[in-house]
């Protein structure tokens, strides 16, 4: 326990950024809540990468997160302690929302209690874990789970305080990662017209107007946190690239590839690593899943058989027409598996792409569909089902995840692909570059079916609910990776290695304690090593303990400013009088020479450098030196 307030969970990378953006935006907001209404006047403006501004969107903002940290950070100072009670939390969180939503649509607490740890403990989540904005996920089934409500007392008094509570979560989520806010937002209103379309509320005035106010209320609290986004793009910064979006897009088998630290699976199931492909659900929760979507097609095919099975003298077209939907239907199954081939025995039939054979399965079913009043009624009654919904969300979460190319093993099945279309017709998309992390979403409708799938097997079997139990928890075992790595350190090329953790409160460092001393405003620190990831983290944590501006910076972008002084600064004593110049045009005030991370004198160098273009040194701490530069 005495960790909480001293480690960080995997690495000091971007758990450092994290950090420092909690840290920064919960210093704001309590001189806010203090009286001190022009605290929030630079909030954008973080304090990197000077004289940039709006730095602090050049990555997530976490609001929503430094909110929930305020108490502990207000009593205690301690960035660590209240990083990793937010880091908790999401677990938590996670598996309580999904457990409140799968409860309400089943009525089973079993159900919901395995549905709840295969969200909140999914394995995507586990490679995630230096990403605090990706692993805050857990207002996403709250959303659902107040939505469904409303439309279950919709008519009652609670019917807005259900809205309400809705709104909450969907603004908590659009405030706690941008990727989300573009990828769920839109899987809510997706959810909404389906819940009005099954309960026969589409010529409800009152629900319309109610839904209607609560979308703009939402968006009345979310765009303003867009917008120096927004200004951002207009001041230069330029959208993702197609080739760079198509890296960070989940491979079809990605979702057969398990995070290498899982005990599990972690070297058994790695059908196809790569950058953001650690998607595997565990076999729990598609063994629920499957268990979900046999009842519901089962109970479909029930209500389906009353009818006739075709149209009169189309009873031939029908069985030929399903037969084509069988074929095609395995074709693209075997595509997405990385089976292609050129012809079936003397049939010369191409099947290396998945788009003529999607298409042909599409229109063979659509004519299916007009042919037979069986299949038609078949289909309104299992998307009429919460399972029929959650396969086609996870359907299309999946494909979404693919990005703007689909691939199986690396090798092109579909070009053009629905995630395509976003990236160039919906504003935002092009400044998204992890396609992948639509697994999130992926999980949140599995887990969804999941419950609903424990929740036929409880009715079914006479022990089946303590069966349900067992793979909810078993789907915890399947992602099990403790102990996991704590304050996971990357050691520059050319470096000495930094300390091996990151210190609060009395334990700062001696030098940034003095440079909490500097007047400010007025202050500008350049610090060297200059532009290694490594050390740009930890002075930017560091910073946390005076705010003054740094040259230095780390972030999910980079000005331009910062690349060529970097260039320039990282190695100064290559073209001294150039980098004294960028030194000086930088606005710089302080430097600071943290000597004992440089090999072979080279930090002693450097600061005989400064000084003989006229800085001079105002303070020395353990082989850290401050000089003033004139």
């Amino acid at each position: 326990m005495l960790g909480l307030a001293r480690d960080i969970p995997w690495d000091l990378g971007d758990s450092l950024l994290n950090a420092w953006i909690l840290a920064w935006d919960a210093d704001h907001l309590l001189r806010f809540a203090a009286g001190d209404f022009t605290a929030l006047r630079g909030f954008w403006n973080a304090n990197i990468f000077h004289p940039e501004p709006l730095t602090l969107a050049y990555s997530e903002h976490l609001v929503a997160q430094a909110v929930q940290i305020l108490p502990v950070y207000a009593l205690t100072g301690n960035i660590i302690l209240s990083y990793n009670l937010l880091f908790l939390s999401t677990f938590v969180l996670s598996g309580l929302g999904m457990y409140l939503f799968v409860r309400e649509i089943t009525g089973s607490s079993r159900a919901a209690f395995a549905a709840g740890l295969i969200y909140a403990f999914a394995p995507y989540r586990l490679p995630q874990f230096a990403h605090l904005q990706v692993l805050s996920s857990q207002w996403m089934p709250f959303t659902l789970y107040f939505l469904r409500r409303y439309f279950d007392v919709h008519t009652t008094s609670r019917g807005i305080w259900c809205l309400v509570g809705a709104a909450a979560a969907l603004v908590a989520q659009n405030l706690s990662n941008g990727y989300f806010l573009m990828f769920f937002s839109p899987m809510v209103a997706v959810y909404a017209f389906y819940e009005m379309t099954t309960r026969g509320l589409w010529a409800a005035p009152r629900v319309w107007a109610a839904m209607a106010a609560t979308g703009a209320a939402v968006a009345l609290l979310t765009v303003p946190f867009l917008l120096p986004y927004l200004e951002l793009r207009r001041l230069g910064f330029p959208a993702r690239s197609l080739t760079e979006v198509a890296t960070y897009s989940a491979d079809v088998l990605s979702y057969w590839t398990s995070p290498a630290e899982s005990h599990v699976w972690g070297r058994a199931m790695r059908a196809f690593p790569k950058n953001e492909g650690d998607l595997f659900p565990t076999l729990s929760a598609l063994v629920l899943a499957l268990a979900g979507l046999a009842a519901s097609v089962g109970s479909a095919w029930r209500i389906s058989r009353r009818t006739p099975f075709a149209i009169r003298r189309a009873n031939g077209i029908a069985y030929v027409l399903i037969g084509v939907c069988a074929l095609y239907a395995l074709l693209v199954m075997l595509v997405f598996t990385g089976i292609r081939f050129d012809n079936i025995g003397p049939l010369q039939i191409s099947v290396r792409r998945i788009g003529r054979s999607s298409l042909v399965l599409a229109m063979a079913f659509a004519i299916l569909a007009v042919v037979s009043p069986r299949v038609r009624l078949f289909a309104r009654a299992w998307l009429a089902t919460i399972m029929g919904f959650t396969v086609l969300a996870v359907a299309l979460t999946f494909i979404l995840s693919l990005g703007p190319d689909i691939r199986t093993q690396g090798r092109l099945i579909g070009q053009a692909a629905p995630y395509s279309l976003l990236y160039s017709h919906v504003p935002g998309f092009d400044g998204l570059r992890v396609p992948a992390r639509y697994a999130m979403l992926v999980m949140l409708f599995l887990a969804t079916g999941a419950g609903v799938g424990g929740a036929a097997i409880e009715r079914r079997f006479r022990r089946g609910g303590a069966l349900v139990v067992c793979l909810g928890v078993l789907a915890v075992i399947e992602a099990f990776a403790a102990p996991i790595v704590i304050n996971g350190t990357v050691i520059e090329g050319g470096y000495a290695p930094p300390p091996p953790r990151v210190y609060t409160g009395s334990g700062v460092p001696a030098v940034y304690r003095f440079l909490k001393t500097l007047p400010s405003p007025g202050t500008v620190i350049a610090e060297f090593p200059f532009g290694e990831t490594t050390f740009e983290l930890r002075y930017m944590f560091y910073s946390t303990n005076h705010w003054h501006p740094l040259l230095n910076g780390y972030s999910g972008t980079f000005p331009l400013s910062y690349s060529r002084g970097g260039s320039l600064l990282r190695r100064p004593l290559a073209a001294p009088d150039l980098a004294w110049q960028s030194l000086r045009e930088s606005g710089a005030t302080h430097a600071v020479v943290h000597g004992s991370l440089y090999l072979n004198g080279e930090g002693q160098a450097i600061s005989r450098w400064i000084v003989g273009r006229g800085g001079a040194l105002v303070a020395e701490f353990d082989g850290d030196s401050v000089f003033a530069l004139r």
